[in-house]
């Protein structure tokens, strides 16, 4: 959401540089996806797990294009239905499907499966869309369950087409143009490393990270993930949504002044 991104920096006084590291490639013609779909519909699944707004709005959309929406929706109304946080909420929300379980914050994986204990899966049907990238954690638990799940790949967080802006956002951080850098999800992480690897920008980069560059994260998550790559964080809020991390953000600088 880059413009509401941009609309919540200016309204505290800063000054927006968008640089996107990400290309969402949905995968319509995924015969996986559309098998499952045919399974809500046709009462074959006990749970459904949504954990991205993303990942819940392909799924409708493949559903839609297969001429099954209203039945899809529907079907989801009679099993028991997961979301990870409030974005696929929203999307479930929207299409009038009631949310059975939703942890609270940060919405971590751990946080998740704390909030299924209570479910009964043993030999029950699960489906669950993947979370842009490889999680054990969610899959591990399904199968000590004893349930019969299937992971979902509807879509894919890719390189953008042109990887330009991001290379003079690293070349501006450099030059010393670029106070702060927010990371608003995982996939974001190693996306910007593999571009800037690929223009020969990493020492570049990594420099201005550890020096003057604020490197701010939405949340545990996403700082997990930079951690992974030795990025050390400097802000992160309190609540993982991005209106806080603006926030968090504005409020490092006043303590710095």
């Amino acid at each position: 959401m880059p413009d509401e991104m941009a609309g919540l920096i200016r309204r505290h006084g800063g000054v927006p540089v968008g640089a996107p590291v990400m290309q969402e490639h949905y995968l319509q013609d995924s015969p996986e996806v559309q098998r499952a779909i045919l399974d809500v519909c046709e009462g074959r699944v006990d749970t459904a797990i949504f954990l991205t707004g993303v990942g819940a709005n392909a799924m409708m959309g493949i559903a839609d294009g297969m001429g099954r929406l209203a039945e899809f929706e529907e079907a989801l109304r009679q099993v028991t239905v997961v979301a990870r946080s409030p974005k696929p909420g929203r999307i479930l929300r929207r299409h009038k499907i009631p949310i059975d379980i939703m942890p609270p914050e940060p919405y971590t994986s751990h946080d998740l499966i704390a909030a299924m204990e209570d479910l009964k899966l043993e030999s029950k049907r699960v489906i669950f869309q993947r979370y842009g990238g490889p999680d054990s954690e969610l899959p591990t638990y399904l199968r000590e369950q004893g349930a019969d799940y299937e992971e979902l790949t509807l879509y894919d967080w890719g390189l953008p087409d042109d990887a330009n802006p991001v290379i003079d956002l690293i070349d501006r951080m450099e030059q010393g143009e670029v106070d702060a850098l927010a990371f608003t999800s995982r996939p974001q992480v190693p996306n910007l490393m593999t571009i800037a690897a690929e223009a020969g920008r990493t020492e570049s980069l990594r420099a201005s990270l550890e020096g003057v560059v604020a490197v701010a994260s939405v949340g545990p998550v996403c700082s997990r993930k930079l951690l992974e790559f030795g990025i050390s964080v400097d802000v992160e809020p309190d609540h993982p949504h991005m209106g806080n991390l603006v926030m968090a953000v504005a409020e490092y600088f006043e303590a710095a002044a």
